[in-house]
């Protein structure tokens, strides 16, 4: 038994399947991600924006196991909002979505670069193989976020059924530490830009690819600078904050609290506060409580 590595099965995801002939060069129109880097081997994190370049969806996708299919991993909760909008925008392509139901979503994470040689990975964030009826892929993200599995039958490899299952708690924990978003949490839909959430360096944002929608403010805020908050890591002292606390400086709300885990959280907060306090190492209090950035 392998030591500092666990599983988890992850139920708020779920799967579609993208058909037709026209199913790239329309998702490339349309999402922040450049779909000329999935293949067989490697696998992208994307997001779906307003025209004004405001947050509306985000998703891994990958090829599955048949030649030409291709898979997208995406909230489950908002799976049929998602593809209702992704049908207004298809017009005459030929393009077709689907919910596909029997497929498992395992994490694993912790130490598990010993596994990579046993599915074919690299050790690079969107690395991917498919082996059995089971695709494995390197969080696009980052690394450090563990290998994702989808299964579509019940046994697991041998190597992946005797790690530890853990609660998705411990996963969070990494996360936060990483200071990337979960959008269910830490993102306000049709509110949040890219850029102060931490999209680019999620390898979530190709730059150099052609127009898709909400490129142009998305563009204007990477070059010009004009982003005004970010996405932080906290450190709380005192009595545990909830998600959606204010933070306020002199009754003027200056940011958010976002995700929680213990002791450490995260935090919305406008850049010219941030580098303020986070210079001067100083604390701000949110009623018995105070915070202080720590990334």
């Amino acid at each position: 038994m392998h030591k500092n590595i666990y599983k988890t099965k992850i139920i708020d995801k779920t799967v579609l399947s993208i058909e037709g002939k026209d199913k790239v060069e329309f998702l490339q129109n349309l999402i922040s991600n450049n779909m000329e880097l999935v293949s067989n081997t490697n696998s992208i994190y994307s997001t779906l924006l307003t025209p004004q370049g405001k947050f509306l969806f985000d998703f891994i996708i990958f090829k599955g196991n048949e030649k030409e299919s291709l898979y997208l991993e995406c909230d489950k909760n908002r799976s049929e909002e998602f593809i209702k909008l992704l049908n207004m925008y298809k017009l005459r392509k030929d393009v077709k979505f689907s919910v596909i139901e029997n497929i498992t979503i395992y994490l694993i994470y912790g130490e598990y670069q010993f596994l990579l040689s046993s599915f074919n990975l690299k050790h690079t964030e969107g690395s991917t193989s498919n082996m059995n009826n089971n695709i494995f892929l390197i969080d696009p993200r980052n690394k450090k976020l563990g290998i994702r599995l989808y299964s579509s039958n019940d046994k697991l490899p041998s190597e992946i059924s005797d790690i530890d299952n853990k609660s998705i708690k411990n996963y969070e924990t990494i996360r936060i530490n990483l200071v990337i978003p979960d959008s269910n949490k830490d993102l306000e839909v049709g509110k949040s830009f890219l850029l102060e959430n931490n999209f680019e360096i999620m390898n979530a944002i190709d730059f150099n690819k052609g127009c898709y929608i909400g490129q142009e403010n998305t563009a204007r805020q990477k070059y010009r600078g004009t982003a005004k908050k970010l996405l932080t890591k906290i450190e709380i002292e005192g009595k545990t904050l909830s998600m959606g606390n204010e933070i306020k400086l002199d009754n003027r709300k200056v940011g958010v609290i976002r995700s929680i885990r213990e002791n450490i959280g995260l935090a919305t907060i406008r850049r010219e506060v941030y580098e303020e306090y986070k210079s001067k190492n100083k604390y701000i209090k949110i009623a018995e409580s105070k915070i202080k950035f720590i990334k």
